[in-house]
């Protein structure tokens, strides 16, 4: 069964070959293949914060099934200065093998939870635009795309996102 729950430090290396996964298989096509190819664990393990506490500070959770690692959702506060009141959904990615699951649902529900918990208005996320499966999978978790744009870069390689939005009312959604 799987569950979800804070990441560890030592949880770095398997979160970071999960995340390595499931960049190469969502977003092929989207961003240059050399870029993904080149990618290792430890291009994302050198980045995590696991273990430090505060709300000010990124949050990751890992769902687990047993010992093995399935998933990640990283949250905080929002990094953008005109959305003060508001939450960031940072990160969540389920290893290839796993989605279609129900291991994003969970992801999302504990993602969700912290980000109340912390008290904020709502919360923002990015994705890219072509990757169309996960902006249905937050569409149907009730995120808005809320017409804003930016260009990122993964290498020498430019990549658009677009920006998502969900405002918790009354404890929804």
């Amino acid at each position: 069964m799987t569950e979800v729950r804070a990441a560890v430090p030592g949880d770095a290396d398997e979160v970071a070959r999960v995340q390595v996964r499931s960049w190469r298989s969502a977003y092929r096509g989207l961003i240059a293949q050399d870029f993904l190819d080149g990618l290792t664990p430890e291009f994302f393990a050198d980045r995590y914060t696991f273990g430090r506490m505060g709300l000010r500070l990124p949050s990751t959770m890992v769902a687990v099934d047993g010992s093995a690692i399935r998933g990640l959702a990283t949250t905080g506060l929002c990094r953008e200065t005109e959305f003060p009141n508001f939450g960031e959904l940072m990160a969540i990615y389920v290893d290839p093998a796993h989605v279609r699951r129900g291991v994003g649902r969970l992801l999302m529900a504990a993602a969700r939870a912290r980000l109340r918990a912390a008290g904020v208005a709502g919360a923002l996320l990015w994705v890219l635009e072509g990757n169309t499966p996960a902006r249905r999978f937050y569409e149907r978790d009730g995120w808005h795309f809320d017409g804003a744009c930016r260009t990122t870069y993964f290498g020498n390689a430019a990549a658009r996102q677009v920006r998502y939005r969900c405002l918790f009312v009354c404890g929804k959604p």
